[in-house]
C-alpha cells in the first residue's frame, strides 16, 4: 500500500501518520484525478485533430464555456438558524 501512495505523489512520511481508511481515501482521490486528467488530455487532442480539419475556426469565445456563476442569495441569520434547526431535528 506504501507504493500506492508514493505512486499517487504523496509523502512517504505522511502515510505512517494516517489510518488505512484516510490513506485510502487519499489514494482513491489521487486515482479519481488521475483518470479525470487522463480524459481532459483526451479530449484536448480529439479537440485538435477536430480543429485541424476545419478550413475556417469557430470563435475562440464559442469554444470557451462561460462558467460566470450567479452568486447565491443572501439569507437572513434567521434563515439559517430555521435550516440548521430543521436539519437537527431531522437527525433525531
Amino acid at each position: 500500500m506504501l507504493k500506492s501512495w508514493v505512486e499517487c505523489g504523496q509523502d512517504p512520511s505522511l502515510f505512517w501518520r494516517l489510518t488505512l481508511r484516510e490513506v485510502r481515501v487519499v489514494i482513491d482521490g489521487a486515482v479519481a484525478r488521475m483518470k479525470r486528467d487522463r480524459d481532459e488530455r483526451a479530449i484536448l487532442a480529439w479537440h485538435i485533430a477536430a480543429l485541424s480539419r476545419q478550413k475556417k475556426l469557430p470563435k475562440l469565445k464559442d469554444l470557451i464555456t462561460n462558467d460566470e456563476r450567479r452568486p447565491a442569495p443572501k439569507r437572513s441569520w434567521e434563515e439559517d438558524f430555521a435550516g440548521i434547526s430543521a436539519w437537527f431535528k431531522a437527525r433525531k
